[in-house]
Parts: C-alpha cells; sequence; structure tokens
C-alpha cells in the first residue's frame, strides 16, 4: 500500500538523521503511518526530506533497528506493528545485559506484583478466576515435574496481570519473564518450594475470588518474601562454589 503522507523537509544541516527519525517516530505514533504502510521510493523520499541517500538510507537503518520499520525485498520499506512482545523483549535484554540481580527482581516484583494482585481482586471476572483454579489445579498436580511446576507458576502469574484489566501490567511483568523464568528453573528444584508456593497462590486467589483487595495483597507480599527466602537460599549454597552464574550471567549474586 503507497503512502499517502507528505513528508517535510529537512533543512537544518545538524543531526540530519536524527531529524529524519524523529519525524517518521512521530508519524507513526500520531497514526498518519499505520501498519504495513509503504514508504515512498528511496529517491521520492529524499526529495519530500530534502536530504541525501545517505541519511535516508541511515535513519531507515535506525528505525528497522528500533523494530518499527521492516525492509522487506521486493516490496520496499514498510511500517511495522509493534506489539507488546516486542517491547517486553527489548527491556528484558535491557536487564540482562545490565545485569540485574535476584534483589532488582525482587524489588520490581514486590512494586508491579503487589499491585496487579491488587487490581486482579478488583477487576476479574467470574470466569478469569475460574482460568486462574484452572491453572492452579494444574500447578498442584506437578510436584513431581520441576518444568510443569515453573510453567504453571509462570502462567498463574501471568494470568493474573491480564487480569487486572491493564494492558501496561503484563507487558511490564513480561519483560522480566525471561529472568524469573531463570530463577524458578533454579529454586522450584527444591523440594519444600512446591509446599510453600501452592498455599502461596490458594490465598492469593482466595482473595481474589473474595473480591478483596487488601487480602489479595497481603497474600502477595508474602508470596514473594518466601520467593526472595529461596533465592537467597539458592543464592547461599552456590556461594560455596566461586564464579556461579545462572546461566550467561542473567542473574547475578551482587546485592543481598
Amino acid at each position: 500500500m503507497g503512502s499517502q503522507v507528505v513528508f517535510r523537509a529537512v533543512n537544518s544541516p545538524e543531526r540530519l538523521v536524527h531529524k529524519v527519525v524523529d519525524q517518521i517516530e512521530k508519524l507513526i505514533a500520531a497514526g498518519e503511518l499505520v501498519p504495513n504502510m509503504r514508504l515512498p521510493s528511496e529517491r521520492e523520499f529524499c526529495e519530500q526530506l530534502g536530504v541525501s541517500r545517505t541519511v535516508v538510507r541511515e535513519a531507515v537503518h535506525i528505525l528497522v533497528t528500533k523494530g518499527l520499520l521492516e525492509s522487506r525485498q521486493g516490496i520496499g520499506t514498510i511500517v511495522r506493528e509493534v506489539t507488546k512482545d516486542q517491547v517486553a523483549e527489548t527491556f528484558s535484554w535491557y536487564l540482562q545485559s545490565n545485569k540485574a540481580t535476584v534483589e532488582h527482581l525482587h524489588e520490581v516484583r514486590s512494586i508491579l506484583e503487589v499491585e496487579i494482585a491488587r487490581l486482579a481482586a478488583s477487576q476479574a471476572t467470574e470466569e478469569e478466576v475460574q482460568q486462574l483454579r484452572q491453572i492452579l489445579a494444574e500447578v498442584e498436580a506437578s510436584q513431581d515435574d520441576v518444568m510443569q511446576l515453573v510453567n504453571g507458576d509462570e502462567a498463574f502469574h501471568r494470568t493474573l496481570a491480564k487480569t487486572s484489566h491493564n494492558p501496561l501490567m503484563v507487558v511490564l511483568l513480561d519483560s522480566i519473564r525471561d529472568l524469573m523464568r531463570e530463577v524458578r528453573l533454579q529454586v522450584n528444584r527444591y523440594p519444600e518450594v512446591y509446599d510453600t508456593i501452592i498455599p502461596d497462590h490458594v490465598a492469593i486467589l482466595q482473595g481474589i475470588a473474595d473480591r478483596d483487595p487488601d487480602a489479595a495483597r497481603r497474600a502477595m507480599i508474602i508470596h514473594l518474601e518466601h520467593a526472595r527466602q529461596f533465592q537467597e537460599a539458592f543464592i547461599a549454597q552456590q556461594a560455596v562454589a566461586p564464579g556461579h552464574r545462572l546461566s550467561e550471567g542473567m542473574i547475578t549474586q551482587e546485592v543481598q
């Protein structure tokens, strides 16, 4: 699909590439450039913007890297649809590259998931409560299967985020999904974890089913504190073997 958007010439010689990038980002945000819309040809683009091909190519490259544009063979450059998975993935890589610690994760979860539990108790539909019950039943049946326990634990918390009816909560929780999965894969191997997280989840769900935001919130605080205790126990155990890191340094032993 051709573009009918009229681009403004970029006359200032200063930071031309960034000015082009900024203009296209604003047009996307304003909805004037929509997903799957094809940008003008390179020659036409240069004429509208009043810049060289080098500037256009570099600007397009930056926007492709950001995930806002996509170059398709035989078609040209099109506007890419930005999904919540892209946002979460980008933030997840940022956390990994900045060596987020277990303590950092706990602080984020304490801010995010406690509020999610409170909102869920206020917003969850009966259908969503039943979905949480089903997930919890599957978790309860996974005592001897660590991977199933991890998957169920993750599904329970993500579904809670959905029941808040705030899409940003899901995006934010997904942004720490890979880091949390790494932690869960390690600590959920402890037999005593099962006997702790199941009652914790039951208490959280009960608060939601009772439409009691304060009870759901308190139950989540207790659950996260239990999770931190298991994580600290794991780190203390691994301290016996210097140099240990969870896969590729995603979680470090800094900050206790």
